[in-house]
């Protein structure tokens, strides 16, 4: 016979949306595969007259969130509303009624975590947070279970959709950021305001949640550099590709030989046979690097109605078979700590591509090397050709350097009379 559990939801949008279908839908395939009734009691949304793809049973839909956390007959809440408020609040409602919680919200893990954490262990129930991170890619069971022996020394993830489809479209078809920027709208890819995919603050809160359970680190936002692509041209897209590397919105978290941890999310020069430089589109993907296991790769679509709703029923299904057996995880993997010290970003080293539009006559580039050679920074190669009435790009890229020491050449660099607009450096990261 199969155990009935009664699930409320909390957003009913595309995801919300996806999460009803597969649970209705796909019923009678629940049942069978792992004996559980998995009934959407309760649904909280914005319209009730708004047409809906799936028909929830009568009376569910409430304009109301509070009556999907207080229900008595939910035994579990998913939660897809998005942003920190009002979605904490109602998650620790939910979990001090006792309920378990499954959420695809990446802000209010990120920026939360601990006080939801918390509220769960004192209740005794389970906070799942999968679709939170990469969509349909279990990326977070990866690192919890399948690696679980390994010690991780460094991650890479590509965990934008919205950036990765408008620099493929540059790399791919050429044209501007605003106008690959649009395309995206227009299929979808990209919200209306599209600020926290573009300066990196959507992958940095992801970036935080992955940090946490990797490594055990109690990283905050604020402790991750962050930089956007919205100073991306058509001309570094093809500078790259000359240079035999592709650019991506490049989240990074990594052990130093020091025992602290790098924590950035920014452009990044990948070389182009490098298989994080050919993830495509709106695809995610993470490289992951274990003591024992070496280099594994996960990707897969990282957004969307259905792979994100994937991973939010398999959480469903994996608290509900919990429940049903009496019992909980012991201890959650956000409250393992390590006291690993996040690196300041002034002293991580890293190798660089510099813009600059320079005014065409000699001696330019010998002012720019000096400047470079008194902060100790070698140049690896030069280009330069193509010219713009009387300016020209001038393209250097650098051997590693630390951040500090190149911040502080490209600030007297931008100062000099030769130089027509500020540098643009982007870094170069060899996973």
């Amino acid at each position: 016979m199969a155990h009935k559990i009664g699930v409320g939801l909390l957003g009913l949008g595309n995801v919300g949306g996806g999460v009803a279908r597969l649970l209705i839908d796909g019923r009678d395939r629940l049942i069978e595969r792992r004996g559980l009734h998995l009934e959407v009691r309760r649904a909280a949304v914005r319209d009730l007259s708004k047409p809906r793809r799936v028909a929830l049973p009568h009376g569910a839909l409430t304009t109301d969130p509070g009556a999907v956390v207080d229900d008595p007959g939910v035994q579990i809440v998913a939660e897809q509303m998005g942003g920190v408020e009002p979605a904490r609040t109602l998650l620790l409602r939910a979990l001090r009624n006792g309920k378990d919680v499954v959420t695809a919200n990446k802000a209010v893990i990120a920026e939360c975590g601990d006080e939801l954490f918390q509220a769960a262990s004192e209740q005794g129930v389970d906070l799942m947070f999968e679709a939170s991170v990469c969509g349909g890619i279990p990326i977070i069971r990866s690192l919890t279970e399948g690696l679980v022996a390994n010690r991780i020394q460094s991650l890479y993830g590509i965990l934008n959709g919205t950036t990765n489809y408008i620099l493929t479209r540059m790399t791919e078809e050429g044209g501007t950021f605003e106008e690959r920027l649009r395309q995206a709208q227009e299929k979808g890819f990209a919200e209306p305001d599209p600020t926290f995919d573009i300066d990196g603050t959507d992958a940095a809160q992801k970036l935080v949640i992955l940090a946490r359970i990797a490594f055990g680190s109690a990283v905050r936002l604020k402790q991750v550099f962050r930089e956007g692509i919205d100073r991306i041209g058509s001309q570094d897209i093809a500078f790259a590709r000359e240079l035999g590397y592709t650019i991506k919105l490049l989240a990074v978290a990594k052990l130093t030989e020091d025992a602290r941890l790098e924590v950035r999310v920014h452009p990044a020069m990948v070389q182009s046979s490098a298989l994080l430089a050919n993830i495509r589109n709106e695809f995610n993907a993470v490289e992951v690097m274990g003591d024992a296991v070496g280099t594994q790769v996960f990707s897969g679509r990282g957004a969307g109605e259905l792979p994100t709703a994937s991973a939010v029923v398999s959480d469903i299904v994996d608290v509900a078979g919990r429940r049903c057996a009496g019992g909980r995880r012991s201890e959650s993997v956000w409250t393992r700590q390590e006291r690993l010290p996040v690196a300041p970003m002034e002293e991580v080293a890293t190798s660089y591509y510099f813009r600059f539009v320079v005014v065409d006559r000699p001696g330019v580039l010998a002012q720019i090397a000096r400047i470079l050679a008194a902060e100790q920074i070698s140049i690896e190669s030069v280009i330069q050709h193509g010219r713009s009435e009387d300016t020209v790009p001038l393209i250097i890229m650098t051997h590693e350097a630390p951040e500090r020491a190149m911040r502080r050449a490209i600030a007297e660099i931008d100062r000099l009379s030769i130089v027509r607009e500020p540098a643009l450096v982007i870094r170069v990261e060899r996973p």
